[in-house]
């Protein structure tokens, strides 16, 4: 009897333990889910306080960042709402009811344009197009409130004109806003010599196009068979010059650089003309030979008979000249035609010019004279005759 009264007293008491630690749990849990609670209401609204002053803040920057253009939101806002509304008594007045919706193909087909070729210019897209649409719209818009300014009751010209300038004005800053904000922005100047710089780059350029383009007016065409031509160019040195309003190019020579080849089997221009002087001087006639008794006497029997320096031989009156140097010759040959080519002698020169312009003997100059122009009788001084010799 007494154990299982133990019994039962132990199992309530085993029951009340049992509730408390079911309660104390349940206490700690309500606990817990409270403070978690409070912990998701406090991140909530630092959140919040968060996302609030990061809004203030981006508004802040903007406005900053667009403080000028939002001075110009009045006077852009209040000419379109007059405009709308002008337009839309008008239509009202022309087509009942129906004419409230005039505006919407005036003012907001200008509006439109105008948003679109902003968003244009930001792109990098074309916008001439918009641009011409945008002005179309505006003069519409305008024309009709000129229009309704000066036919309606006591309206005048001025009230046209006035309302016509307040159709257009809004849409006017505007662009010009859109098109200050949107510009690329502006270069430094460039300092004088940039400027002299860039003023001799264009006028080379220009150079070198007239000469290329006189190239091609002088080039020659190679023909092939199947009938295709190819443009082929003479290689060298050469000046523009401008004769009858057409440029032509003329082989030249300058100072300090080589003579340039000639393409033609010629190693070079030298060549050319020492192979011309050869000819020229292999042409002409034989000097007379002595006579015998000319051969046979001796210095001491012709005491009148000295040697010069340059070459030639006394004897009494008589001067019979040497033999011009070939290798003299061509320079004076080159010098010369430079000196034709770059304008400083006529195209014909006479043998005495040759002569003032080389600084040389009458013999050099005359030999040079029949080597440029051989199929001319030139004397001394263009006035003698001689014997004409194809060089």
């Amino acid at each position: 009897m007494s154990t299982w009264a133990e019994n039962r007293r132990a199992d309530k008491a085993m029951l009340f333990e049992q509730r408390r630690a079911d309660e104390a749990a349940r206490a700690e849990r309500e606990r817990a889910d409270r403070i978690t609670a409070a912990k998701l209401a406090q991140d909530a609204k630092d959140a919040a306080r968060d996302r609030r002053a990061k809004l203030a803040k981006t508004a802040a920057a903007w406005i900053s960042a667009h403080t000028i253009d939002l001075l110009f939101v009045p006077v852009i806002l209040v000419p379109a709402l007059l405009a709308w509304s002008a337009i839309a008594g008008f239509g009202h007045d022309l087509y009942g009811a129906p004419g409230w919706t005039m505006p919407l193909y005036s003012e907001a087909a200008m509006w439109a344009f105008a948003f679109a070729l902003g968003a244009a210019r930001r792109a990098g897209r074309p916008v001439r197009r918009l641009l011409i649409g945008l002005w179309f719209s505006a003069a519409v818009s305008a024309t009709l409130a000129f229009l309704h300014g000066a036919t309606a009751d006591g309206g005048s010209v001025t009230d046209g004109v006035v309302m016509a300038i307040v159709a257009v004005g809004g849409v006017v800053v505007h662009q010009l806003v859109d098109t200050a904000a949107t510009a690329p922005p502006v270069k430094p100047r460039p300092t004088r010599e940039q400027r002299a710089t860039a003023r001799l780059q264009r006028l080379a350029a220009k150079r070198v196009h007239e000469v290329r383009r006189a190239a091609l007016r002088q080039a020659a065409a190679e023909l092939a068979a199947d009938g295709t031509a190819t443009l082929v160019h003479r290689p060298g040195l050469v000046e523009l010059r401008r004769r009858f309003g057409r440029t032509r190019l003329v082989p030249t020579t300058v100072a300090g650089l080589p003579v340039t080849t000639t393409g033609d089997g010629v190693d070079s221009v030298g060549d050319a003309l020492a192979a011309e002087i050869g000819e020229y001087l292999t042409a002409l006639p034989a000097l007379p030979a002595p006579s015998t008794d000319t051969a046979a006497s001796t210095p001491a029997d012709r005491p009148d008979t000295t040697a010069t320096r340059d070459g030639a031989h006394r004897s009494g009156n008589a001067e019979t000249p040497a033999a011009p140097d070939a290798a003299k010759i061509t320079r004076y040959i080159g010098r010369t035609r430079a000196a034709i080519d770059g304008g400083r002698l006529p195209e014909r020169p006479s043998q005495t010019e040759v002569r003032k312009f080389l600084r040389c003997r009458s013999e050099d100059a005359a030999a040079v004279h029949r080597a440029l122009f051989p199929t001319r009788n030139d004397g001394p001084d263009d006035g003698g005759t001689r014997q004409e010799v194809t060089a």
